[in-house]
């Protein structure tokens, strides 16, 4: 993408943040309709053929954010009775922290511009995540993952009929939430790992690895899964998959969602690890990110309610440069 392109959609940017008391979607749509009609070099007009594409998409995504949202928290509430089953029925002694989050708008708008500079015509599948943080353990890891989306994508019949068992004991309300929840046809998204360089294990020599018990375990989930409990080259460690909503279903038909486990010394690396953190795992789209970050000139003229700086969380509410978190939560033998 030519210099003056990425100049354009800056500029068109910083003038969609400046319309008065600007949400996200307010902000996407009136980037949309200047982009649409400004004239380009001719070379990237394929790539913003492609963005302009992914970011009619992103509106359509980000106006069915409450709801989105709702069916986020529904599922998360669903998993914390999930764990608590596997601790009561199998004694598991599982402690994890699950926590809930939505795809900032720059991201997203670097994302979907990085995929379009290589005419990619993948989507965004990751604007809502529900992350898992176990004790100890990639074996738990594994086991929480299968049990939570066997029952949630109905892969195993036996566990929903234990688990809906389970959940006799417990009062109409949460019975009522739950059983709304699991007759919605949740299907897996295929995915697949991608990696750009080899993983060179005597560069890690404390990390934990898989087994092939642990192997066997998830592997009725082989195509529909990042395996990186075998790690990257960066030593980053997880297991990522994407649970969606059937095309044909009446509520949010395609919404998906990002599920991740990881234990909390995985967790400690992937943050604070300078090769392995967040903003490293951003580096290979960073020139797409700056293309919407906004100057301090730019920033004092924008009217966004409630975004008043770069500085922190607090200074962002509703997500604009920060991941929005809305829900967090802790499990164990104690949460009954």
């Amino acid at each position: 993408m030519q210099d003056e392109t990425k100049q354009i959609i800056h500029n068109a940017y910083a003038l969609a943040t400046q319309k008065s008391n600007a949400n996200a979607v307010e902000i996407e749509e009136a980037l949309l309709s200047t982009l649409d009609a400004t004239t380009i070099c001719q070379e990237d007009i394929p790539v913003m053929d492609y963005f302009l594409d992914k970011l009619s998409k992103s509106i359509l995504a980000r106006k069915r954010t409450f709801q989105a949202t709702n069916l986020c928290s529904e599922i998360l509430h669903t998993t914390m009775y999930i764990v608590m089953w596997l601790n009561s029925e199998y004694g598991a002694k599982i402690d994890t922290n699950i926590s809930a989050r939505r795809k900032s708008l720059e991201s997203e708008l670097a994302k979907i511009l990085e995929l379009s500079d290589r005419q990619n015509p993948l989507n965004i599948m990751d604007r809502f995540g529900i992350r898992f943080i176990l004790d100890e353990g990639i074996s738990k890891c594994c086991f929480l993952a299968t049990k939570i989306v066997d029952i949630i994508c109905n892969l195993n019949r036996q566990d929903r009929k234990n688990f809906w068992a389970y959940l006799s004991q417990f009062d109409e309300n949460t019975q009522y939430r739950i059983k709304r929840l699991l007759d919605i046809p949740f299907t897996l998204t295929p995915i697949v790992r991608k990696d750009k360089e080899p993983f060179i294990k005597e560069n890690y020599p404390d990390l934990e690895y898989p087994t092939e018990e642990d192997r066997k375990m998830v592997g009725h989930l082989e195509g529909n899964m990042k395996f990186y409990f075998d790690p990257k080259w960066n030593g980053y460690q997880s297991l990522h998959l994407v649970v969606a909503v059937e095309p044909g279903y009446t509520t949010l038909p395609g919404f998906e969602i990002e599920l991740q486990f990881r234990t909390w010394k995985m967790h400690v690396h992937a943050e604070n690890d300078i090769k392995a953190s967040h903003d490293a795992h951003k580096d290979d789209f960073e020139e797409y990110a700056r293309i919407f970050r906004l100057s301090d000139e730019e920033l004092s003229k924008t009217d966004i309610r409630f975004f008043y700086s770069y500085k922190d969380i607090q200074n962002d509410p509703d997500g604009i440069h920060f991941p929005k978190s809305f829900y967090n939560r802790r499990m164990n033998d104690s949460s009954v």
